[in-house]
């Protein structure tokens, strides 16, 4: 949605045509400060929420984070150009608080995509590990379940069996299934 909108806000501002040498015309006659307002309000109020709540609530814990410095940056520019329009005559920013909305919404999405396929292969690791261990308590082998290996319990390692825990190899030597390393 942001997206959608900031392209053509982009399009008809200055910066477009410094860069790209082009002028596009705008519909029904609108200025390009006003074209920018109406499409941006949008981008403002709605693409850029998730970050003033995240603004609020870290204010509220007395925490400058990441989303009160994008707040402050969105409605910085946002604002200077709505008064540049309606108050005085100035120059309009609309395109950077559409791109700054725009471009820290996609590093926020892709964050919470590698988050969510972080946790996804954490899961599938927890899934590999056995559900009980072998230890020797008292002199005998014990079948204990995996959460119940306590710190100095010497846990048996059987040939193609899965290791419970980590720990440090006491004696003797074999082979085991590797595929929660790998």
């Amino acid at each position: 949605f942001s997206l959608a909108l900031t392209i053509p806000v982009f399009l008809v501002s200055h910066l477009a045509s410094q860069i790209l040498g082009i002028m596009i015309p705008l519909p029904f006659g609108l200025s390009d400060k006003l074209f920018g307002f109406l499409l941006t309000t949008p981008i403002v109020v709605y693409g850029a929420w998730p970050f003033y709540i995240g603004a609020r609530n870290g204010l509220r814990q007395g925490l400058l984070n990441m989303s009160v410095l994008v707040t402050l940056s969105v409605l910085t520019g946002y604002l200077f150009s709505v008064a540049a329009i309606f108050v005085f005559e100035g120059a309009v920013f609309y395109e950077a608080a559409a791109m700054l909305t725009t471009f820290v919404l996609f590093g926020h999405w892709m964050e919470m995509r590698s988050r969510r396929s972080t946790n996804q292969a954490i899961e599938t690791l927890l899934k590999l590990a056995p559900a009980v261990a072998t230890v020797i308590r008292a002199g005998v082998e014990v079948e204990v379940p995996t959460e119940q290996v306590a710190v100095d319990d010497i846990v048996v390692v059987k040939p193609g069996a899965k290791i419970a825990v980590d720990g440090i190899v006491v004696e003797g030597a074999s082979s085991v299934d590797e595929g929660m390393i790998t």
